[in-house]
């Protein structure tokens, strides 16, 4: 009961946040209060241009403190100013929900979803399987209206989304049940940043201090399973084992003896639910976990292999020309576990069998770990041969039509729809670090 009686209040705090004045300013913020994605980069574009007031909202007291010794306007959610900014936003950008900022305040200001990834597994209201499904699908009028109490921000609506091509247009209307008109043509801000600002890209020879010839970038997408259990022997007790799955797939000494032979740098970046994941692997050289940064991009084109089984991040490598390799382990396991894919996926080129079929094989794809070593060994494995390239070039067709359509010139005149002039002078800060 007073669970019940807690998401009511919170829900009447919601909507009475709709009656506060909103004023000409926007607030960000983004998942896991990290700095990140979308919407990490149109606030540091703003804070370089001053084309309106950027203030950055999140919940981790000592990256609040970081960005403001760069330079960035930041507050904590729950602190009055920060509470205040949320109330009084006219604009709220974000890259999952308005909970990356403050799902009880952003009642009456203009919400633009950033959304963090291209969907080729089924998100939000698209999900119809698995342990995600009960929280956008409920039967009758009380289940319903449960739902919209307990998982409050998932059933906010966004006003705005932005989208790359017709098929995701398609896509994110469907998923977050907006009309067609809501949805916006529009490239990305986390891959339009650095075509803007090419000297802030970052160097991994500088950040790592030593230099490779190849660097492997591996993305596993999350899976949608409880944490895997194995027996103690000394307790003879079941444990968490999260890791389990992925050493299933991996014989890490291995791995590692190869890629110093070899002068490879193997990047993993684990899903930011799995991130913790990543310290089991300290031990091991050239093997090393980045899943504590805020994000990648500012490396892609340091990259020269994305392994991955079906994380979105290789739809933005498009742009980057970089080789893909699907590697997925442990087929029968993982049918279960990855998230259903849209229709749509089995009839993209290059990827279309490999989201479908757990048991295609092809150039791009593997599904052990010797096969994995071994092409890890092959310089050609890091080269898209004529075979391929006409598929890449259709995928990006498919997916990045409006790649020139820049991300942030679309939100200043489209969405917010003044002239920098109305904002007040352009003005230069301080050089902003995107990592």
């Amino acid at each position: 009961m007073m669970n019940l009686m807690a998401a009511i209040l919170r829900k009447i705090i919601y909507h009475c946040s709709g009656f506060c004045p909103r004023m000409n300013k926007a607030v960000l913020g983004s998942y896991k209060n990290q700095f990140s994605d979308n919407a990490k980069y149109l606030c540091l574009h703003w804070q370089q241009t001053r084309f309106i007031r950027a203030i950055w909202i999140g919940g981790d007291k000592n990256l609040i403190k970081q960005l403001r010794q760069q330079g960035v306007e930041a507050y904590h959610r729950r602190s009055l100013k920060g509470l205040y900014h949320c109330l009084t936003a006219r604009y709220y950008f974000y890259n999952t929900y308005v909970g990356d900022i403050n799902q009880y305040a952003a009642k009456g200001a203009i919400k633009v979803n950033l959304w963090h990834g291209s969907p080729l597994k089924k998100i939000e209201f698209d999900i119809e399987t698995g342990p995600l499904a009960h929280m956008y699908h409920a039967s009758g009028a009380l289940g319903k209206l449960h739902n919209t109490l307990k998982f409050h921000q998932q059933h906010i609506s966004p006003d705005i989304m932005m989208s790359p091509s017709p098929v995701i247009d398609s896509l994110f209307s469907s998923a977050f049940r907006v009309t067609p008109q809501q949805v916006i043509r529009s490239g990305n801000p986390r891959t339009d940043y650095y075509r803007r600002y090419p000297k802030q890209k970052q160097s991994l020879k500088s950040i790592f201090s030593a230099q490779y010839d190849r660097v492997i970038l591996y993305v596993p997408t999350c899976h949608d399973v409880e944490p895997i259990t194995c027996r103690n022997s000394a307790h003879n007790e079941k444990e968490a084992d999260p890791m389990s799955h992925y050493n299933k797939g991996f014989d890490w000494p291995r791995l590692s003896k190869q890629l110093q032979q070899k002068n490879q740098l193997f990047l993993i970046r684990f899903h930011p639910n799995e991130a913790h994941l990543g310290k089991q692997l300290a031990r091991y050289p050239n093997i090393l976990d980045i899943s504590s940064w805020q994000d990648v991009y500012g490396i892609l084109h340091e990259v020269d292999l994305l392994i991955t089984d079906q994380s979105s991040l290789f739809i933005d490598l498009l742009l980057h020309r970089v080789p893909i390799l699907f590697y997925r382990f442990n087929r029968a396991e993982q049918s279960t576990q990855l998230r259903e894919t849209y229709d749509y996926a089995e009839c993209l080129p290059l990827v279309g069998r490999i989201c479908t079929d757990s048991n295609s094989s092809s150039n791009s794809a593997i599904h052990s770990f010797p096969a994995l070593l071994k092409r890890l060994n092959q310089d050609n494995c890091f080269n898209i041969d004529k075979e391929t390239e006409k598929e890449y070039q259709l995928l990006r067709q498919i997916y990045w039509q409006s790649e020139d359509n820049d991300a942030f010139s679309t939100i200043e005149n489209e969405i917010i729809g003044f002239s920098p002039a109305k904002a007040g002078p352009t003005q230069k800060t301080n050089h902003l670090s995107p990592l």
